[in-house]
């Protein structure tokens, strides 16, 4: 399988635009890291880092977020978060294989958007992404669309 043009695209974009990016999402975008060797990128979501002052890029208020849609699963990677701090480095990488995601729910209000994926019970997602739906409701709209696709044909073993 062949990388379109247009992720292709997108992903230099999102490597280009922040100096501040997390090594790891570097290396999982440029596929040197966290894929295995026939694994292709099918779609990614970026939310990069948030400051409370932008322009000093200092208080940082929520870390960045990968998302990425392979062939076999959902690859996550969010800095910072639990007992990670932002400051030492710190970030959780998950692998949800298709077969194993129970429930995918995606939701929207105002400007406020939520993903979470579920491999267990629907009330303890294992993994919920916050987002701004002015900036990023078309990416996780056709991400979600791809997850759901390869669930189906996991599901179905089409």
């Amino acid at each position: 399988m062949k990388m379109t043009k247009e992720l292709e695209t997108k992903i230099q974009k999102i490597l280009a635009s922040r100096d501040d990016m997390p090594l790891i999402i570097k290396s999982i975008l440029k596929k040197e890291q966290a894929l295995a060797a026939s694994e292709e990128i099918l779609d990614v979501v970026y939310l990069n880092r948030s400051y409370a002052d932008a322009t000093k890029k200092s208080d940082i208020l929520s870390g960045a977020t990968l998302l990425v849609a392979t062939n076999y699963g959902l690859i996550a990677v969010e800095e910072g978060k639990e007992n990670l701090p932002i400051e030492a480095g710190g970030y959780r990488i998950r692998h949800i294989l298709y077969p194993k995601i129970k429930c995918l729910d995606f939701n929207t209000c105002l400007l406020i958007g939520h993903l979470k994926v579920s491999t267990g019970q629907v009330s303890e997602p294992d993994l919920k992404v916050e987002f701004n739906t002015a900036h990023f409701y078309q990416d996780f709209a056709a991400l979600v669309e791809t997850i759901r696709g390869k669930m189906i044909e996991a599901a179905y073993k089409l």
